[in-house]
């Protein structure tokens, strides 16, 4: 996985005609496109995922869940359903913006990781439940700031979803904080590595 500041750099290279081009050819619509990127295994909870979009759909007709990423659940993906679409696997920094340009929010109900970083190099807020409290990532995720924390149950979790959509506003709230962290934490990545590497050049500290 690369270096935040790349895909940021990344994102702000995206046009506004590559984002219509891409929404056109996965039939969304702005303001209804969810995105989940990542392996598709357990630590993913699928049938979580799934079940939330299910809520998100009958709540919010048009929503739809980008899914990109490979792993043992990839075909109950594939079978799921119209508002459920699968995508090649996100790699690369150029694919990765893309489908980020795309998607209005990042959903992960299972281990958040470094997806917490890629949310504000994406500038696309990541909607989380509860239980990532205990997740590493967790640390600079702020509940109504820069991320949506909800209840650790998928109806729940889905309503939570459809409720940010449907309040544009605190969209653009979220993602204003998630561009301004994205700034914030390359800049203190760069300080800590610099700081290592003198700490490294004067007392041979590996």
């Amino acid at each position: 996985m690369s270096a935040p500041g790349a895909l940021a750099a990344a994102r702000d290279r995206i046009t506004e005609e590559r984002v219509r081009a891409t929404r056109a050819r996965y039939g969304l619509r702005p303001g209804l496109t969810g995105l989940y990127a990542g392996a598709l295994d357990g630590a993913a909870r699928v049938p979580f995922l799934l079940a939330a979009a299910d809520r998100t759909a009958a709540l919010l007709p048009g929503f739809r869940l980008l899914v990109a990423g490979d792993g043992e659940r990839r075909t109950a993906v594939e079978d799921h359903g119209p508002h459920v679409v699968p995508v090649p696997g996100a790699s690369g920094d150029d694919h990765r913006a893309l489908l980020g340009a795309v998607a209005d929010v990042l959903l992960a109900p299972g281990a958040v990781g470094p997806l917490a970083a890629d949310s504000f190099a994406l500038r696309t807020p990541l909607v989380i439940t509860d239980r990532a409290e205990r997740d590493p990532g967790f640390g600079c995720l702020e509940d109504g700031r820069n991320a949506v924390v909800a209840p650790d149950d998928p109806d729940a979790y889905g309503a939570a979803v459809a409720e940010l959509l449907t309040r544009p506003r605190r969209l653009a709230c979220l993602r204003r904080a998630c561009r301004a962290d994205a700034q914030r934490y390359t800049v203190e990545g760069r300080t800590a590595r610099a700081a290592h590497g003198v700490e490294h050049l004067v007392h041979g500290i590996p």
